[in-house]
């Protein structure tokens, strides 16, 4: 018969200690009370381990102001020595680079705009030149950074990295550009798509609970959806969790990439409004905003009813779901209303519960981005923790640094 082994003290402790840096990490401020309550730790664990990593100069505690009477509670937070994440937005037209804290403060961040369809090759050394410069500028070691996140902006294959949406980012293979940042920095990378990631940038910006639903529309070229819960990306079995370009609202209407028919893309999508409306003057989504700001009737039209059948969608989905908010970002939300009132409509109709929140997204175009940062944070277990280093026995009894990662890891996390 097996005995069960029991953990050292030590063990213990070590494991103890990974909790409350796994919360620190995923909340990014928090009060000793919250400590206790979400780690199931006793008061006086959690008050000698705080302790420590205050001594050691790892965690700062902050005292906010109070608008009551009493000593308003103190909230902690990582400090930077403990590390810093990198992000990384690959948009249809752009790369976008930040370098982000543990206390999710962004330190520095870049923009650097691309034609569409730019290459992989270019686009690579645009992302690690983008990389090096944002660190510069930030003031922060390599040695520092605890990992990195991709967003890309299309759905990912697991198995090989490859881009399954034809011809946006042409030869782009996330997992051979995740392979590259890793053994450049020596850290694990995590790929994810831009809807995924603009999900949980509000979330986390919303500070939603764990059993809260937040939903992020992608309304651009294309329609892509991103649900987060708290904050964790929901992804379903295969990855692929908020395909929601390819929900059919036209049976038997034109054939999709995807190979299905009347998917709600190829009708609400940036893109095919163009096509729908084909006209000469109109060929980049940045005129049809132009001319729909315009009032041009024919584009206002068009953008109206691309935005009912995206709400008529969505009401479907708030049914299933039953979010807290719903957020709308992409090239098209900046049309405000014109957008998101079909859907507040839509919402407000669905027969249960009070209706979610509806607005456009309160990030912009750097959800992903602000997202991306949120995952090395709140996914923690797949990334260095730097505030306790690893050891390994060696043979000859001495001890050596063992990190889990060896020389770049990449995880496809979409």
């Amino acid at each position: 018969m097996s005995r069960a082994v029991q953990p050292t003290s030590a063990a213990l402790r070590a494991a103890n200690r990974a909790r409350i840096v796994t919360e620190l990490r995923r909340r990014g401020a928090v009060t000793r009370l919250d400590l206790i309550r979400r780690t199931g730790l006793s008061r006086a664990t959690v008050s000698s381990i705080v302790g420590e990593l205050l001594q050691a100069g790892l965690v700062v505690e902050h005292r906010q102001p109070s608008g009551t009477t009493g000593r308003p509670a103190a909230e902690l937070t990582l400090d930077r020595s403990a590390g810093v994440a990198i992000a990384v937005d690959v948009g249809v037209r752009h790369v976008a680079v930040a370098v982000g804290d543990l206390s999710r403060s962004v330190i520095a961040e870049r923009r650097i705009d691309l034609p569409r369809g730019h290459r992989a090759g270019s686009g690579t050394a645009t992302v690690l030149d983008g990389i090096a410069a944002t660190l510069a500028e930030s003031g922060v070691e390599g040695d520092h950074v605890v990992g990195a996140a991709i967003s890309l902006a299309a759905p990912i294959a697991r198995d090989s990295g490859r881009l399954l949406v034809p011809d946006v980012l042409p030869g782009w293979n996330g997992t051979e550009l995740a392979r590259i940042v890793g053994e450049r920095w020596r850290i694990p990378v995590a790929l994810d798509n831009d809807a995924n990631l603009g999900a949980l940038g509000e979330a986390v910006t919303r500070s939603a609970g764990d059993d809260t639903a937040v939903l992020y529309v992608k309304f651009a070229s294309r329609i892509g959806l991103g649900i987060a819960l708290g904050s964790r990306i929901y992804r379903g079995r295969d990855g692929y969790a908020g395909e929601l370009g390819h929900v059919t609202v036209v049976p038997d209407g034109m054939r999709c990439w995807c190979g299905r028919r009347g998917c709600l893309e190829l009708y609400a999508g940036g893109d095919g409004i163009l096509r729908r409306l084909d006209a000469p003057d109109l060929t980049t989504i940045g005129a049809l905003i132009a001319r729909a700001r315009q009032g041009d009737p024919a584009v206002v039209a068009a953008v109206e009813e691309a935005a009912e059948r995206l709400a008529r969608v969505m009401s479907g989905v708030a049914l299933i779901v039953n979010p807290s908010a719903i957020l709308v970002g992409g090239e098209l939300a900046v049309l405000g209303d014109l957008v998101v009132e079909p859907v507040r409509r839509a919402l407000a109709a669905v027969p249960f519960g009070a209706p979610p929140e509806v607005s456009v997204s309160s990030l912009g175009d750097r959800a992903s981005l602000v997202g991306a940062l949120a995952l090395v944070l709140s996914e923690s277990s797949h990334f260095i923790d730097r505030s306790a280093p690893l050891v390994r026995p060696r043979a000859d009894g001495d001890q050596a640094d063992a990190s889990p990662w060896g020389r770049g890891t990449h995880l496809v996390t979409q």
